[in-house]
């Protein structure tokens, strides 16, 4: 029984160790040139996460990566799956890879691929034109780099107000910008107000953004040019589901108006033999150990349906 998994993510890595423990043979697949997924470059310790407060995203995406690593499960790094189409035997994948294009059959397929921070595609080429225009929270630079600086914030959710907290201790100057009301914890809100460095704008969508290698000029109606060092987007994520327009129309699961794929409690969508886990799904919180359970969650339900014959080939 191969079960393609596709993204190595905390949802991949641990539905393939839970694969092997349940006598499934997993084949992970992944775009990028390593394990680990967008946690890799989280330096935030996570404060809510019980057992381990101090502990950064970095340093758990780590100690996931050196268990995977420990795995006796393929890795396909650098490879993109560019179809999906169905077969006698399950599932055929198109895949491409660095040696050229590929195809493999599988019994059933996990997609894990997980979200990526949005942005408007003016603001993605501007994040292209500039070194200072930072793109999602997940940035070594805004730790590192950033400081003495005038900074803008595009958002008003958490990630917006925090990255204004973290901001203002570094000594630097913060504007929060949101196109509506602001959307964050009272308490980040609250604490936001209190520092001075850090000045907080409803209903304010700059009309023109011009980024060069010093930062950005931002203008707003009625309003001269102000220029910040940084502009950091904190517009949120969207889950990475668009390959699944890549598969042939009857395999392709239902999704949310927002991207995200319809699963059930054992993670499986709508189409038989696929299934979902971690932040491609609409969960309630999205996280680390939300994608590790659902990671396992998917391996138990291929387990059960292969056991149960409702899966081809099996």
């Amino acid at each position: 029984m191969i079960v393609a998994i596709l993204g190595a993510g905390p949802a991949g890595m641990s539905c393939a160790n839970a694969c092997l423990s349940f006598g499934l043979t997993p084949v992970v697949i992944e775009q990028g040139d390593h394990v680990g997924g967008a946690q890799r470059s989280n330096f935030h310790p996570n404060l809510w996460l019980l057992g381990s407060p101090s502990e950064s995203g970095q340093e758990l995406t780590r100690r996931l990566v050196d268990h995977y690593a420990q795995l006796q499960s393929t890795t396909l790094l650098g490879t993109r799956l560019e179809g999906l189409e169905k077969s006698d035997g399950g599932l055929i994948l198109h895949l491409h890879t660095p040696e050229g294009p590929r195809d493999m059959g599988v019994n059933a397929l996990v997609i894990a691929s997980g979200m990526r921070p949005y942005a408007t595609p003016e603001l993605t080429e501007l994040a292209r034109a500039s070194p200072r225009v930072i793109i999602g929270p997940l940035n070594d630079s805004i730790r590192d780099h950033v400081r003495d600086a005038d900074v803008l914030i595009l958002g008003g959710g958490d990630n917006a107000l925090d990255h204004a907290l973290f901001l203002a201790e570094r000594g630097n100057r913060v504007r929060v910008c949101t196109r509506a009301e602001f959307s964050g914890r009272e308490a980040l809100l609250a604490a936001c107000r209190q520092r001075a460095e850090i000045e907080l704008h409803a209903h304010c969508r700059p009309e023109r953004l011009v980024a060069d290698a010093t930062g950005v000029t931002a203008a707003w109606a009625g309003a001269e040019g102000i220029h910040h060092d940084w502009l950091l987007v904190m517009y949120g994520y969207k889950p990475n589901t668009e390959v699944v327009e890549t598969f042939a129309p009857a395999l392709r699961p239902q999704r949310t108006p927002s991207g995200h794929l319809h699963v059930d409690t054992w993670q499986r969508t709508t189409v038989p033999g696929i299934y979902a886990a971690g932040d491609v799904t609409d969960n309630v919180q999205p996280a680390i150990p939300t994608a590790i359970a659902q990671g396992l969650a998917a391996a138990k339900a291929i387990e059960r349906d292969w056991k149960a014959g409702r899966l081809t080939g099996s």
